[in-house]
This record gives structure tokens, C-alpha cells and sequence, in this order.
């Protein structure tokens, strides 16, 4: 039970660090000068020094995430991802996992939908028990009548 604990406490403090080292990127970069001592942003940056220290900071706190999330789970837990994406990193096993899970929602789906039919055909023969009821005349005969 430790270990996962352990495991949480590692990720938390390597997404920090990650968070640490790309503010200090942010500060410290230099910004880039052409040869007549003008700043020469990218274009990317709309020629916004501020927006291109974030860009910078952006860039450092992705990829160091992207470098250390394999890395975390091939040293830790012996295991790399096989997809990795804006959701995050996947892995092998829980892959099979929610395989799993989806068999086990669809064979409950499947029993809900059987279950739904069987309603559905018991209400329409006692729709159809309730039409035959209703033509044929049931009334009891008036008092003083002749028949």
C-alpha cells in the first residue's frame, strides 16, 4: 500500500520540478537579437516578448512531461506506454482492462435490451388482450329487457 503513495508523492514532485525549471526558463531566456541589436521574436510570438517567454515556458513543461512520463514508468514500474496523448500516457494492461470492462458493459447492455423486449411483447398482447376485451360487448343486459 506504500508504494503507490510513493509513486504519487515522485509524480507530484517531478511535475513540480517540471513546473519549477520551465518558470525559471521563462525568466531566464534570452531574448533573440538580429545583428543591429533588435529583438528578433518568431513569428509565433506576434512580436510579444511576454508571450514568447511563455511559449518558451509552455514548451519546457510539455516536453519535460512528455520525456519524463515514459521514463517514470520504465524505471519505476518496468513498463513503457504505448500511446501517449493529450489524455495522457496508455499502457498495455489497461488497455486490456478497459477491454474488459467494455465486454462487461455490453453483456449487461445486452441483457438490459432483452429484458426491454420481453416487457415490450408482454404490453402489446395485453394491448392486444384489452382491444379484443373491448369489441366484443360485455355489458350486462338493462333490467326489463327481452333477450
Amino acid at each position: 500500500m506504500a508504494r503507490p503513495h510513493l509513486e504519487r508523492v515522485l509524480v507530484r514532485a517531478l511535475v513540480a520540478a517540471a513546473l519549477c525549471v520551465a518558470l525559471s526558463a521563462c525568466l531566464l531566456v534570452p531574448i533573440p537579437q538580429d545583428l543591429k541589436g533588435n529583438s528578433a521574436l518568431p513569428a509565433i510570438a506576434l512580436e510579444q516578448v511576454g508571450l514568447y517567454r511563455l511559449e518558451v515556458a509552455l514548451l519546457i513543461f510539455y516536453g519535460w512531461l512528455l520525456l519524463v512520463t515514459p521514463a517514470f514508468s520504465g524505471l519505476i514500474r518496468g513498463r513503457l506506454p504505448s500511446e501517449i496523448s493529450t489524455r495522457g500516457a496508455k499502457f498495455v494492461e489497461e488497455a486490456d482492462q478497459s477491454a474488459a470492462l467494455n465486454e462487461e458493459k455490453i453483456k449487461d447492455l445486452k441483457r438490459i435490451t432483452d429484458d426491454l423486449a420481453e416487457g415490450l411483447r408482454v404490453a402489446k398482447f395485453e394491448i392486444k388482450q384489452l382491444k379484443k376485451a373491448s369489441t366484443s360487448d360485455n355489458t350486462q343486459l338493462g333490467v326489463g329487457s327481452k333477450q
